[in-house]
C-alpha cells in the first residue's frame, strides 16, 4: 500500500463521512438513546471510546516497537469487546498494513477481512476492501482480487474500485476490459480528484485500445 494509494482511501473516507454522518447520528440517537437514556448513552460511550482509544494507542506503539504479540492481544480484545468502535476497525487495517510490510501477506488478509465482515463503518469496510483486493493481487489470487471490487456503486469510493479493477485487468492482459474500467473510474471523479492525472496517464497508454 503506497502513501498515494493511502492518502486517496482517507479522501474518499472523509467524502463519504460528509455525506452519511448526519443520517448515522440520528440513527443512532434514536435506536440507542430510547433504549438507556441519553445521557447514560452519552457517558457510556465516552467511556468506551476513551478505553478503545487507549488500547488502540498501545497498539500502535507496540508495532512500531516490532512487538507483534503484545499488538495482536491488544487486536484481539479490541475486536472482541470494543468492535462496535472505530478503533477496532483501525486496530485491523493497522495490523495489515504490518503484516504486509513483514511479507506475511496472509495474515493481512485475514485482517482486512475481518474489518469488510464486522466494521460498522462503510467508509472503513470500503478501505478494508480496496486493500484486500492488492493484498490477493500480489498473492496471484487474480480472480478472489476482482471479487472484492467488482462494485459498480460505491459513493465515493467507486472511483477508486474502478480504477483497481482496470490495474488488475491490465496486469493479466486484458487491455480492453482495463480500459473500459478506467473510463468508469474517470466518469465517477470528482474534476479535482488527486488520482486524476495519474488516471488519465493510464487511459492515455491505452490509447490504441478501441472499445466494441
Amino acid at each position: 500500500m503506497s502513501h498515494y494509494e493511502d492518502e486517496e482511501q482517507v479522501e474518499a473516507l472523509k467524502k463519504w463521512w460528509q455525506e452519511n454522518w448526519k443520517a448515522l447520528a440520528a440513527g443512532l440517537v434514536l435506536g440507542v438513546g430510547s433504549i438507556l437514556g441519553w445521557e447514560g448513552w452519552q457517558g457510556h460511550q465516552q467511556r468506551t471510546a476513551a478505553e478503545a482509544s487507549r488500547m488502540y494507542s498501545e497498539l500502535q506503539q507496540a508495532l512500531e516497537a516490532d512487538q507483534s504479540d503484545e499488538a495482536e492481544a491488544l487486536l484481539a480484545k479490541l475486536k472482541s469487546d470494543y468492535q462496535g468502535t472505530p478503533y477496532a476497525a483501525h486496530a485491523a487495517l493497522s495490523s495489515a498494513a504490518y503484516w504486509v510490510e513483514a511479507g506475511e501477506l496472509e495474515a493481512a488478509s485475514e485482517r482486512l477481512n475481518w474489518v469488510v465482515q464486522s466494521a460498522d463503518d462503510d467508509g472503513l469496510r470500503h478501505i478494508a476492501r480496496l486493500r484486500r483486493a492488492r493484498v490477493l493481487w500480489q498473492l496471484g489470487r487474480v480472480e478472489e482480487a476482482l471479487t472484492q471490487v467488482k462494485i459498480e456503486e460505491a459513493g465515493s469510493f467507486t472511483g477508486l474500485y474502478a480504477e483497481l479493477r482496470g490495474d488488475i485487468r491490465l496486469a493479466s492482459g486484458d487491455r480492453q476490459q482495463a480500459r473500459a474500467d478506467y473510463e468508469a473510474a474517470m466518469a465517477a471523479l470528482p474534476p479535482d480528484a488527486a488520482n486524476r492525472e495519474l488516471l488519465q496517464r493510464k487511459l492515455d497508454d491505452l490509447a490504441d485500445v478501441v472499445n466494441s
